[in-house]
């Protein structure tokens, strides 16, 4: 895999199931540090677990991003 995207943190919402899961682990597989975020918090721990196991670095936040607060809070994080 390429590391084009080393020395990046990228926001995956939606980031525990699906399209989501496949773009962080992509993400961190390109060598970008991954936050993932989802209201799912089982399965989004488990995808950034899934990603530090492999040797990546990510870290999950319970995020609504319906909620606009949330959203703040999350970015800001």
């Amino acid at each position: 895999m390429s590391r084009k995207l080393e020395g990046k943190v990228i926001i995956v919402t939606g980031g525990s199931t699906g399209i989501g899961r496949a773009a962080a682990l992509r993400g961190a597989a390109d060598g970008a540090a991954v936050v993932v975020a989802d209201v799912n918090l089982g399965a989004g721990e488990a995808t950034a677990r899934d990603i530090e196991q492999a040797g990546g670095r990510a870290a999950f936040i319970a995020t609504d991003v319906t909620d606009g607060a949330q959203v703040k809070a999350l970015v800001a994080s």
